[in-house]
């Protein structure tokens, strides 16, 4: 009967020890993921004087690719370990845990982006509540011109993108505009369509003929493109907001051999966006400086750090590359 009882319990102790290590494995596992996917590896978090978080879109578009760039180059000269948290591109309500987490782990400082019809008078209340020096960043200026806020005004994108047409198809243009995706209101109300109205007004009878906004997910850019190019025969151009809309629009127009006939204004830059335009697929592409808006964000948030006092908006330039001009 020990006997029996001896081989019971070892048994027992060698399925414990097996189920032990198997949820060691998993928690390690779990933990991995954790770090990999959602808590990004700090940039010199060794040593590093300051904590700074980043919570952006989860998006290949070049422009966020840009403002990481500018980001973890100016971060050692701050002093700043940098930890990045991504959201969902198509859920914004999906970056408040991210935010709430930044504030209750009691960071030194917090770089947002900010869609434009974003609460961030508000944010930057609560987070100064809490000690935490807030930079909003994004790609239009929230209503009331809001302290701190680095970005790009896409209503100046609009009338280059306008003006850059018109330089070529004249009071003949009838353009479709690609607009961003996850953008607020009416898009009579958006700033790149006000920016293009306006600047076609100087060649009547030139006119905006289809306007939609890119739909979620990988493929948005070409079903958008190539919706408007077919049900509106006379269009002869098209203005994108963003380079991956740039690269999709692009391809539609080769796919349906409209290279040519349809001029393409694009957003941004990336190397297929470069190559489209040496092809002359796209003739010219708007880069808004996504670069310098990382890098004036951290700088935005060591001045802060050091005297404590608000910060003015900030609005990045642009620049123009295209093949006419030595590709910038």
């Amino acid at each position: 009967m020990k006997k029996v009882a001896w081989i019971f319990a070892i048994v027992f102790g060698l399925v414990f020890l097996c189920a032990t290590l198997m949820n060691a494995d998993l928690i390690g596992r779990s933990r991995t993921a954790l770090n990999r996917n959602v808590l990004r590896s700090p940039t010199r978090s060794t040593g590093a004087r300051y904590h700074l978080v980043v919570i952006l879109p989860d998006s290949n578009d070049s422009f966020f690719r840009g403002l990481v760039d500018g980001i973890s180059e100016s971060a050692p000269k701050a002093d700043a370990a940098v930890q990045v948290f991504r959201y969902p591109g198509t859920s914004p309500l999906e970056a408040e845990p991210y935010f709430e987490i930044a504030l209750k782990a009691k960071v030194d400082g917090l770089i947002m982006f900010i869609p434009s019809n974003d609460r961030v008078a508000e944010r930057a209340q609560i987070a100064a509540r809490n000690g935490v020096v807030f930079i909003p960043v994004g790609t239009e200026a929230p209503p009331g011109s809001q302290p701190g806020f680095i970005g790009s005004g896409s209503l100046r994108q609009g009338i280059e993108g306008g003006r850059r047409i018109c330089e070529v198809l004249g009071s003949a243009a009838r353009i479709g505009i690609i607009l961003p995706a996850t953008g607020p209101g009416k898009i009579l109300d958006e700033p790149i369509y006000r920016g293009l109205a306006a600047a076609i007004k100087a060649f009547p009878p030139a006119s905006i003929v289809a306007a939609e906004r890119a739909r979620p997910g990988v493929l948005s850019g070409e079903e958008t493109a190539s919706a408007m190019v077919r049900s509106h025969p006379s269009l002869n151009a098209l203005l994108c907001s963003s380079s991956s809309d740039t690269v999709s629009a692009a391809q539609v127009i080769v796919d349906m051999n409209k290279v040519g006939s349809i001029l393409i204004i694009g957003a941004d830059e990336s190397p297929e966006i470069h190559r489209y335009i040496q092809k002359g697929v796209v003739k010219a592409s708007i880069v808004r400086d996504s670069i310098w808006i990382g890098r004036e964000a951290v700088s935005a948030f060591s001045r802060s750090k050091e005297n404590g006092s608000a910060l003015p908006p900030v609005e990045a330039g642009y620049s123009v590359s295209s093949s006419n001009e030595g590709g910038r």
